[in-house]
């Protein structure tokens, strides 16, 4: 998240971070230095309104069949008693 310090100033910092401070260390994030803070004067910075260009769908999985799945009554039936996902109800 992106916090605006009382002197114009930005940091970044998480959502997490920011709820264990207290106001103390509020305000003293005002003193950090240029190497920490960042000045900003595009008020789009890091704004959702740039990420959201529309994305190339992804192609379809195509699926070559090299081997056919045999049919229920070409299945010998003592293989299907063997089949554990066979059920007496399949037939």
């Amino acid at each position: 998240m992106i916090y605006q310090l009382p002197n114009g100033r930005i940091i970044e910092m998480s959502l997490e971070q920011f709820l264990e401070l207290d106001e103390i260390e509020i305000r003293e994030l005002n003193g950090l230095g240029k190497e920490y803070t960042s000045d900003i004067t595009n008020p789009f910075y890091k704004s959702t309104l740039n990420t959201n260009k529309k994305e190339k769908p992804d192609e379809p999985e195509v699926w070559e069949f090299t081997e056919r799945e045999p049919d229920l009554d070409e299945i010998k039936d003592i293989e299907k008693m063997d089949d554990k996902y066979f059920h007496r109800d399949d037939t």
